[in-house]
């Protein structure tokens, strides 16, 4: 199952966070090796970017983005 989601933070140290109405009241952990190859490199990455992204359910730490895909602007809407 795919999701939409927004990138909320990014840290310099290769991590960061999304939400998605999809999962509500929770901050969505992502790794830079969860990018797909076909989208943009982390580096280029901003808060507020819409993404796509497959939920997994890491036991003891909560869900996981993997298989991220940054969205064109007029792909998605995200509410905030």
């Amino acid at each position: 199952e795919r999701l939409i989601g927004k990138i909320v933070k990014i840290s310099p140290e290769g991590w960061g966070f999304i939400i998605s109405k999809n999962i509500k009241f929770t901050r969505i952990f992502f790794h830079w090796s969860a990018l797909n190859q076909d989208t943009l490199h982390f580096t280029e990455l901003e808060r507020g970017m819409v993404v796509e992204f497959e939920p997994l359910d890491v036991p003891d730490k909560g869900v996981r983005a993997i298989r991220i895909r940054v969205l064109e602007d007029n792909e998605a809407e995200v509410d905030d």
